[in-house]
């Protein structure tokens, strides 16, 4: 019998090889890694600025269509034909409640409101019109920036006329 020689890798190819696919596997978890990491924070972040963007379309909404709107402490009530919309300001969701109840996860800071550029007194009843405003504004904190609000709501005449009952004729 003749010595046949067989082809095939030494020993130290096989361990170069496998420390390069070592290597290109490290490389390529990690970029996997930031890639998932970076991809997660931007989904985070638009589902931030989501929230914030859908939160304000309905305030304007709410404040266009509404024929009254009153605040009561951190709850805002917009009267829209017979239905009514209530908004509720906590410092870390707002709660919007028509029917069903939507809460948008937004920080809050300042809120602050008025009528007819008068700040709304914390007693209600120390102003004509009880809690009724027609401007609202606040601070938001998005992604570590404070972000203003304004809302205006112009009544019109047959908005603000009630008749009192008590009035003589």
């Amino acid at each position: 019998m003749s010595p046949t020689k067989l082809k095939a890798f030494t020993i130290m190819e096989i361990t170069i090889t496998m420390l390069l696919a070592a290597i290109v596997i490290s490389i390529t978890y990690t970029a996997y890694t930031i890639i998932s990491k970076s991809y997660l924070g931007f989904t985070n972040k638009n589902k931030e600025m989501t929230e914030a963007v859908q939160l304000d379309k309905l305030l304007k909404n709410d404040f266009y269509k509404a024929s009254l709107i009153s605040r009561d402490n951190q709850k805002i009530l917009f009267r829209i034909d017979s239905t009514d919309i209530r908004y509720e300001f906590a410092p870390d969701r707002v709660t919007r409640t028509q029917g069903i109840t939507d809460t948008f996860k937004i920080q809050t800071e300042t809120m602050s409101t008025s009528f007819d550029h008068q700040p709304l007194q914390d007693d209600p009843q120390a102003t004509d019109r009880p809690g009724l405003l027609d401007e609202m504004e606040w601070k938001i904190i998005l992604q570590n920036q404070k972000i203003p609000y304004h809302y205006h709501k112009p009544y019109s005449s047959v908005n603000l006329f009630q008749e009192n009952p008590d009035a003589n004729h």
